[in-house]
């Protein structure tokens, strides 16, 4: 007897855990669908500090997300960080990986001078999307971001190349032909960084306030 109770106590627990880890990934789908469905505009408060050494009021973030097909929970995006007084000139703009396990979203940036961040504790929504990220300093940051139903950013063009020649004179000005960097001749407020990773549709652009750090 004894048996067959603790067998049918290790299917339980077992059959617990299995609708545990379908649940995981039932909410980590619908949170991507949710992510890819609009631009995401918000105040990251000491983030702006702790990144890029600049403080106040006046500063703001938009991120949007793609994903590799319906229903994964994983793809591209980008992460503009701008100030509002004047966004088009002092911005830092990076595309990133993403994906989702466990209620956590992880974003990779194509260039490592944007360390990696985690948001976790977070709620989403069709509009609304709060939470917090962690950049690695230790520091609790709470964001608040509302879905817009369009950006500006993203008509800019930058994450895929839609400027065509644009980016190859960059490109052009800031290498010789034996590959070596040649930063100092491009003006300071509309520096293009070669990202490490050379993925197609890999930027990242500091620009401004944001290209002094």
């Amino acid at each position: 007897m004894r048996k067959i109770i603790t067998l049918t106590k290790m299917m339980v627990i077992a059959l617990m855990a299995a609708m545990t880890f379908s649940s995981c990934e039932q909410d980590d789908s619908y949170d991507a669908e949710t992510l890819v469905a609009g631009y995401w505009q918000g105040y990251l408060g000491v983030y702006y500090q702790n990144r890029w050494s600049v403080s106040g009021k006046s500063y703001a973030t938009e991120m949007h997300f793609r994903h590799n097909g319906s229903y994964y929970t994983s793809g591209r995006g980008y992460e503009v960080d701008y100030d509002t007084r004047n966004p088009h000139v002092n911005y830092a703009y990076c595309t990133f990986k993403w994906f989702i396990v466990d209620g956590e979203i992880t974003l990779i940036y194509d260039d490592d001078l944007w360390s990696p961040v985690y948001i976790t504790e977070y709620s989403l929504s069709s509009s609304h999307f709060y939470g917090y990220i962690y950049d690695g300093s230790n520091r609790n940051i709470k964001f608040d971001f509302e879905n817009v139903a369009t950006s500006d950013w993203d008509g800019r063009g930058y994450e895929y190349g839609r400027y065509g020649d644009f980016y190859d004179d960059y490109y052009s000005r800031r290498t010789r032909s034996n590959g070596e960097a040649v930063a100092d001749s491009i003006p300071v407020q509309d520096r293009t960084l070669l990202c490490n990773n050379q993925e197609e549709g890999a930027r990242s652009i500091l620009s401004g306030t944001f290209a002094r750090k």
